[in-house]
């Protein structure tokens, strides 16, 4: 299914002229001609084709032959034109790859996976994303970056002290790593005392969030993955009350949530957003049968129209480290540069694999399976409690957690892309999956205004596809050439074989 190192070279198929505008960065008008346009706001696709794009906007899409002369021609004959994927959970300023215990390494390193990292989204196909704790310091740079999907944010992650995050933070520095923190007099023992409480209630902390320049707004409700430890997490007072204040700013509200009761809370609090699959409820973990805890939770989700994300690759990225065969996948050579691949393949670059299965072996309630297996439970989990969440109606956004954790699980753009094979897997059908990658994502963040559809006026953010992705998931690994706000970039150019130490 993974087709990554012999599609590269898909790009040399296209025209000459497409080369000419790649090369351009200043290219007023371009013309796609003859291409079928596959759009969500369409009740079918539109053969034979001609969409002009003019300032980095889509000027017209029309039938072939009724445009007059553009600057630069693309021949879209027997290829499909689709807006560019949106990925609606990403965290664009953390390096899950490589240790820190060699300062000099790990900055060398550092550089060569943050060079590409743009780059990687684009060559699967991600023109916009959305960083649910953006953290100016750490990825401020991107939207800068020359070569970078549209980013959007949701601002610095609103949480409380003791809670998941803060829990892996000395107190004198929690401060520091998470600024957004909300005081809760019942967490009081897990306060800072070097701050002051008045300074961190709900109004504050959608304050900040709202200064930042974000869309949306994100709160925690994890007591501790299914058990497994026990932290404290918001009250129903306060998600009630951030939810309002957040949509009085016109914020979209998101809770991270991944257990049946945290998604009872989201639900009951207002959250427009469930940022994650469910996969955790009372009972036996090696047990993959829903509940009736797991299936009322999916109901009333579904009845107060909140979205999900299912984020499948939280599960299978973790497998994919706890066993590392995933490394010498095609398609990791197209997203790592080579100097990274290499520190993977050795033995300090395993550390992560290492530090997975320790946790496994200290914290496992069930010594006699193995952490596989219990991982696999997981993974049937969220797969049947997403399959039971469509099939009643529910509404599904494309969001892939990249990177969820540390490890080779969830590598940059790749990790969308295995996210939409893992639904189509599941049995999600494939236009369902093409809806919430593109408009879906931009109706549930507010975004279709601009983005998420192939329309006069919005922006010329596009993928140039061989193949149709409603016939195939691995169309979106088939990719000519992407468009960002007009500009045309081969994808064998976005690849990291041509990075360089």
């Amino acid at each position: 299914m993974l087709l990554y190192l012999t599609r590269i070279i898909i790009f040399l198929s296209l025209s000459v002229k497409l080369a000419a505008a790649e090369e351009s960065q200043t290219v007023a008008t371009t013309l796609v001609e003859n291409v079928t346009v596959i759009s969500a706001h369409l009740d079918q696709p539109r053969h034979n084709m001609d969409v002009l794009i003019q300032d980095g906007k889509v000027l017209s899409v029309t039938k072939t032959g009724m445009n007059p002369a553009s600057e630069h021609l693309i021949d879209g004959s027997g290829k499909f034109l689709i807006p560019g994927l949106i990925d609606s959970h990403v965290h664009l300023g953390h390096n899950p790859m490589v240790f820190r215990d060699n300062p000099d390494e790990f900055a060398r390193l550092n550089r060569s996976y943050m060079r590409q990292l743009p780059r990687s989204f684009l060559y699967h196909g991600f023109t916009s994303v959305i960083d649910l704790d953006y953290d100016p310091k750490r990825n401020g740079w991107l939207p800068e970056t020359p070569i970078a999907p549209h980013v959007y944010h949701c601002g610095r992650g609103v949480r409380v002290a003791g809670g998941y995050g803060p829990v892996f933070v000395p107190a004198e520095f929690v401060h520091k790593a998470f600024p957004n923190l909300i005081y809760e007099a019942g967490h009081k023992k897990h306060w800072p005392v070097r701050l002051e409480p008045k300074r961190y209630d709900v109004d504050a902390a959608v304050q900040r969030v709202v200064q930042s320049g974000a869309i949306c707004l994100k709160t925690y409700v994890e007591a501790g993955f299914g058990g497994t430890f026990d932290w404290p997490v918001p009250s129903d007072d306060t998600l009630s009350s951030l939810a309002t204040a957040a949509h009085h700013k016109g914020l979209i509200f998101i809770v991270h949530a991944t257990s049946a009761d945290a998604w009872q809370r989201a639900v009951a609090a207002g959250a427009d957003v469930i940022g994650h699959g469910l996969w955790h409820w009372n009972g036996d973990r090696r047990e993959a049968a829903l509940t009736k805890e797991a299936k009322s939770a999916i109901g009333n989700a579904v009845q107060a129209g909140t979205a999900v994300q299912p984020t499948l690759r939280i599960v299978e990225g973790e497998r994919d480290t706890l066993t590392w065969r995933s490394l010498d996948e095609p398609g990791m050579a197209a997203v790592l540069a080579p100097e990274l691949l290499t520190y993977l393949h050795s033995e300090n670059g395993r550390w992560s694999h290492e530090f997975l299965l320790e946790i496994y072996n200290k914290h496992n309630p069930h010594p006699e399976t193995s952490p596989e297996t219990l991982i696999d439970v997981s993974i049937k989990r969220v797969r049947d409690t997403m399959m039971m969440f469509y099939r009643s109606g529910g509404e599904l956004l494309l969001g892939s957690d990249t990177p969820s954790q540390d490890g080779i699980g969830n590598p940059p753009g790749l990790n969308g892309y295995l996210e939409m094979v893992s639904w189509a897997d599941a049995g999600i059908p494939l236009e369902k999956i093409f809806r919430a990658a593109t408009l879906g994502n931009a109706r549930a963040f507010g975004l279709d205004d601009r983005i998420g559809t192939i329309e006069p006026g919005k922006q010329a953010d596009l993928l140039l596809l061989n193949t149709n992705p409603l016939a195939d998931v691995t169309a979106y690994d088939d990719i000519s050439a992407i468009i960002v706000d007009g500009k045309v970039r081969l994808r064998g150019t976005l690849s990291a074989q041509l990075q360089k130490p």
